[in-house]
């Protein structure tokens, strides 16, 4: 009955009123900078035509509060311990006040984090609104992401499967070594997260009922009351529009806690259809690519299976268990690198992957180490190649961003769409490594199990 009610609820959305053109009009009679802090690059995946920065010193923040309407900072949080997040959180706050003020810009900032529940919460959030001076915040929490088959109803968050929807509690998300938790109704979570300092009583629930039947100015009523928590359901774009349009014109100030469909629905950005092979490549390009497999969820690994299978491109496997153990790590790397520059060479297509055998630490802050040591090495691989490939895809959040950011050396890079539903494309800046390639994140928790494939497919 449950999947039922959800289809019957989406397909309402879907009817209810799209609210795109008011949040545009709006946003150009008071206008905002609109700044995502993203914690893995996977946050562009809803977008087009927005400038990512890899870096966060004044005078980048400056620089894109001034020009860009909307920007992404990609701080990569995901693979910091907690304090670090924290920490990071509070001065990229501070910087962007302190822009804010010196150009008298309005902001409006979210966190972007995974729409599986996954990240450093609350405390970076917190951290974000105390370093940007906010007092008496109210916070917005809208994992909805629904080209990642993300859907929040009667309070629970739900995974689509198949034809089926999984409250995401239940998933294996939620057994996630770092960021694991028990809770899929939305209220429980918070207090889940926040050890109970945040109550199920303290947290407001916006339901479909409201956001589909009522007005505007009864989400803002309610937005504006003395509530500070605040949890969104959300089955179709439609019901974010509502609750996006209602932000805008309510009192806040508003942090948000986001998945990716937020940020289209509150920047006003018109839908673009999917990237052609055409768009990605010029006449002299090679358009065979280099996959780098780091994500070790299940779905990832199923589509590595396809991959396999069905295509004739070249694997490499990265033995973790043996690397962590070895004497002579740098020597090792170095002849996996060679392999891939030979295999470019020869305009093959190359898939690194790592062994899909998950080691744990003994707490979560030693699971996450391991998760950093394994993504250094795929760093160190990528930085020791010498042949430009067609592409880069990079399939995994800590590794895709470990990659751009550590081993490509990008600073701003451009989102010029998606290849698939939730799989972003940028266009590298001239200060990379390999300038104006693309650069393809998939998120390891998008796609069927015969995604993967059909990309690789589709630019060859």
């Amino acid at each position: 009955m449950t999947d039922q009610a959800i289809i019957k609820s989406i397909q309402e959305g879907e009817k209810s009123k799209d609210n795109r053109e008011e949040i545009r009009k709006e946003l150009l009679r008071n206008p905002r900078t609109i700044v995502i802090l993203d914690d893995d690059p996977t946050g562009t995946q809803t977008v087009h035509n927005v400038p990512v920065v890899t870096q966060w010193s004044e005078e980048v923040i400056e620089n894109e509060v001034v020009k860009s309407p909307v920007f992404f900072i990609l701080t990569n949080s995901r693979a910091l311990q907690a304090e670090e997040a924290k920490a990071l959180g509070t001065l990229i706050g501070q910087r962007l006040k302190k822009a804010a003020v010196k150009y008298d810009k309005k902001l409006l900032v979210i966190s972007r984090s995974d729409s599986t529940l996954r990240g450093h919460y609350p405390n970076e959030v917190t951290a974000l609104a105390e370093g940007l001076g906010w007092t008496r915040t109210k916070e917005l929490l809208i994992p909805a992401f629904f080209e990642g088959g993300r859907y929040t109803f009667n309070d629970i968050h739900y995974v689509k499967e198949g034809e089926d929807f999984i409250p995401a509690g239940e998933t294996p998300f939620a057994r996630d070594n770092t960021f694991g938790y028990k809770s899929s109704n939305l209220k429980e979570w918070i207090a889940e997260k926040t050890d109970g300092a945040i109550s199920t009583n303290e947290v407001k629930s916006l339901g479909l009922d409201l956001i589909q039947n009522h007005s505007i100015e009864k989400v803002c009523d309610i937005l504006n009351g003395d509530q500070h928590h605040f949890i969104i359901n959300a089955t179709s774009y439609n019901d974010l529009s509502t609750i996006a349009l209602a932000c805008l014109r309510s009192k806040g100030p508003f942090i948000f806690r986001t998945a990716a469909s937020f940020v289209n629905a509150i920047s006003g950005i018109e839908v673009k259809p999917l990237l052609q092979k055409e768009e990605l490549f010029t006449k002299t390009n090679s358009t065979k690519g280099l996959v780098v497999v780091g994500s070790y969820v299940p779905k990832t690994t199923a589509q590595l299976t396809y991959l396999k299978k069905y295509s004739d491109a070249f694997f490499i496997e990265l033995n973790v268990t043996e690397l962590i153990k070895s004497t002579s790590v740098e020597k090792e790397l170095r002849k996996i690198s060679a392999k891939i520059d030979d295999q470019i060479e020869q305009k093959k297509t190359v898939v690194l992957y790592t062994e899909r055998e998950v080691i744990k630490g003994d707490t979560k802050e030693e699971s996450l180490e391991i998760v950093n040591q394994v993504s250094r090495n795929l760093i160190t691989i990528i930085k020791n190649l010498k042949n430009k490939p067609g592409y880069i895809l990079a399939k995994g959040g800590i590794t895709s961003s470990d990659i751009a950011v550590k081993a490509l050396k990008v600073t701003r890079a451009n989102t010029i769409g998606q290849v698939i539903k939730g799989v972003p494309v940028w266009q590298l800046g001239s200060e990379a490594k390999f300038p104006e390639l693309p650069y393809i994140i998939f998120p390891g928790n998008v796609g069927e199990s015969d995604s993967l494939y059909n990309v690789i497919h589709k630019l060859s």
